[in-house]
């Protein structure tokens, strides 16, 4: 049974293999339509990105191809992102998540910690402030075994971001030899740009 966390809660990850799970539900109807995208950032000691292809988004400058389409991949290839970019609401329900793919097993030994986030995109022709969190429902991120399937532990984000449009949703991260994960729920105004100042800003 999974660990329902509270911002700021950790729990310990016994596994390597895991599934990151980040889902949320938006309005269907909105018009323009707007949609919520997913990246990765894989953090040194110093609290940012070392490589460029340690930031892992839809347009990533190193994606491999898979079965199911193309993915963007971390630089030692421990982080396989989601295979949507743009299109998670296929149902037309509103209902959307990114799966992103990690083995802990192959994280560089520099790698302090890895950082999920997301981010609203909306098409061209809507005005800056017309969408926000506050327009997101049902957010949540959770952790699973890769191989069975079993959810380790989920944390739902339920506060009040009403003017926010970038969300750190959780990070995993080292302690003494182990790896750890924290509900997060920071959230930036300005959506993915500040987010990418903070852990890639030498990139921007």
């Amino acid at each position: 049974m999974a660990i329902n966390l509270v911002k700021g809660q950790r729990v310990e990850i016994g596994l390597s293999k895991l599934i990151v799970e980040m889902g949320w539900k938006v309005n269907p109807n909105a018009k323009p339509p707007y949609d919520l995208d997913a990246s990765t950032f894989l953090l040194r000691a110093n609290g940012e990105i070392g490589v460029e292809e340690d930031f892992v988004f839809y347009g990533s400058c190193k994606t491999i191809d898979t079965p199911d389409g193309k993915r963007p991949v971390s630089n030692d290839g421990s982080v396989l992102g989601s295979v949507d970019d743009l299109g998670d609401d296929d149902d037309n329900t509103g209902e959307g998540n990114e799966e992103i793919e990690v083995d802990l097993s192959k994280t560089n030994a520099l790698i302090d910690q890895i950082i999920f986030t997301a981010s609203i995109y909306w098409e061209k022709g809507a005005p800056s402030e017309k969408y926000n969190f506050g327009q997101v429902r049902n957010a949540y991120i959770l952790i699973k075994n890769a191989v069975s399937s079993e959810e380790i532990c989920r944390y739902d984000l339920d506060e009040d971001f009403s003017t926010e449009k970038g969300v750190e949703f959780g990070r995993l991260y080292r302690r003494n030899g182990a790896w750890k994960f924290e509900a997060v729920g920071t959230s930036y105004a300005d959506g993915l740009e500040p987010i990418c100042r903070k852990y890639a800003s030498k990139f921007m």
